[in-house]
């Protein structure tokens, strides 16, 4: 059902000709000192930077051009500068008690520089080495649910509009502003169309590539070798020129839509303030890491590679259980999908089992159509008051399903709620300590490694049962 409210909201932006709000709250953390990094790779060459254009937000961009990055020490010569800028912002970010925010122009932007941050770190160059390592911060980050590191502007924007175009092509940041502010008196398709001839992403374009591009990198590369210095220096301002004029719209476009996205039309979200102290530990872990000489390997370990699957499945978790308290839109999507139960109390007892032992039975009805409840399934309150149940039986009845239930917390609060009261329950509040805990305890169980990764295989060991004559009719018998 929460898909259909996602087709009914493209629907409703085809139908005006530009993009619609699907919220009303933030969405995404969004840091006053956001760093913008916008870069273009060669065409073949996925792991180059041929031009970089980085500033804060708010700020002209400051550019930097490669003639050809191909060249090892021209390549490695713009990467070094690049090092001081991001040093800076680091260090200003941990000593403020902080954390850093790199916004990108869209998913394959992010992915260009993920996949850099991976080979930089693992170059003969030690300044080099040294700027991987602090992209991989943001890199290895950018997996994990709620985190506010690495922000791709195109999902950013996505996640608070609907455009009426498929989401494929959301990705493309200029569409996608043309959707949610459209030029008066224009086709809204013709619009997009336009758009779409400027790149976005990390890539130039091809025709732009073989016709312009390709034949000034040539004749630098000509110039070079024949040392003709007048020559060698018209083309390298060729080239500057050639990709600055691609570069800047990037740039530009990704600072609109993070204005966008700061405008006082969006309401606070306070499920978002967790997740904002949760960077911060991160990337002062991260950092505290560095300082005490720890490198980052190229493969994790067994071990490390369990804690952080531990890690990111607790921030789904909990990200999920922090929107649905605070996030309306997220609230609502949850009940039509069934996840959350907006229920009507329509009865509750206090039943006395034993000397000063108490249950407490109720029972609340929902006109929800697919929900997803069984037997022994737990719910807690989304709002005040707090207390949480433990379904016991599920009935329908005509439009309506009947919900029994035992209140496990919160039993003197029960009674004092009037029947009619209607509750949203869902998933435990996120528990964000947690994942400490966890940690611990996989430790502990991972003090000797299992055998499933080890060079020693266990030995067989038969069962002393019977063996029936007929075992396919042995294991009929069990149905």
């Amino acid at each position: 059902m929460a898909e259909y409210l996602n087709v009914v909201a493209r629907i409703r932006a085809l139908q005006r000709g530009e993009a619609v709000p699907i919220v009303a709250q933030r969405q995404v953390v969004i840091q006053p000192h956001a760093f913008i990094v916008t870069m273009l790779s060669m065409a073949g060459e996925d792991t180059s930077v041929h031009a970089v254009a980085i500033g804060r937000f708010g700020e002209a961009p400051t550019i930097k051009v490669v003639a050809d990055p191909r060249r090892r020490d021209d390549q490695y010569a713009l990467l070094r500068w690049l090092l001081p800028h991001f040093e800076t912002y680091y260090s200003q970010c941990l000593t403020e008690g902080t954390f850093p925010q790199l916004w990108v122009s869209s998913e394959g932007a992010l992915g260009h520089l993920d996949t850099l941050a991976d080979r930089l770190r693992f170059t003969d160059d030690p300044e080099v080495q040294r700027l991987g390592v602090l992209w991989t911060y943001a890199g290895e980050r950018s997996p994990v649910a709620g985190q506010q590191a690495l922000i791709s502007a195109t999902a950013a924007l996505r996640a608070h509009y609907a455009t009426g175009q498929q989401e494929a092509e959301d990705e493309h940041l200029g569409s996608l502003l043309t959707w949610i502010d459209p030029p008066r008196g224009r086709d809204i398709f013709t619009a997009v169309a336009m758009a779409e001839d400027q790149p976005m992403g990390a890539k130039t374009d091809p025709w732009f590539d073989a016709n312009e591009l390709q034949p000034a990198v040539e004749l630098f590369n000509q110039a070079r070798k024949a040392e003709d210095g007048a020559s060698k220096n018209f083309h390298e301002t060729r080239i500057q020129q050639l990709l600055e004029g691609v570069i800047r719209p990037i740039y530009s476009a990704t600072q609109r839509a993070i204005a966008i996205l700061s405008a006082s039309r969006w309401q606070p979200n306070s499920a978002l303030d967790p997740l904002a102290e949760q960077e911060a530990a991160a990337f002062a872990q991260f950092m505290d890491a560095r300082s005490q000489g720890y490198h980052l390997p190229y493969r994790d370990s067994p071990k490390a590679a369990a804690f952080k699957i531990v890690a990111r499945e607790r921030a789904v978790a909990n990200v999920e259980a922090g929107y649905l308290r605070h996030d309306r839109a997220a609230r609502e999507k949850a009940v039509e999908s069934g996840t959350v139960l907006r229920a009507t109390l329509v009865d509750m007892h206090k039943v006395k089992l034993a000397s000063w032992v108490f249950e407490y039975p109720v029972v609340l009805t929902s006109h929800q159509d697919s929900l997803h409840l069984r037997a022994g399934d737990e719910f807690w309150t989304l709002d005040e008051p707090k207390l949480s149940i433990r379904i016991t039986a599920v009935e329908r009845r005509g439009p309506f399903s009947w919900v029994s239930a035992m209140v496990e917390d919160g039993r003197r609060t029960i009674m004092r709620l009037e029947k009619g009261t209607v509750l949203d329950l869902g998933p435990k509040a996120p528990d964000w300590g947690g994942q400490a805990r966890e940690f611990q305890q996989m430790g502990l169980r991972l003090t000797n490694s299992p055998w499933t990764h080890s060079d020693t295989v266990p030995g067989s060991a038969p069962s002393n049962r019977l063996r029936p004559n007929d075992l396919l009719a042995a294991v009929e018998r069990l149905v």
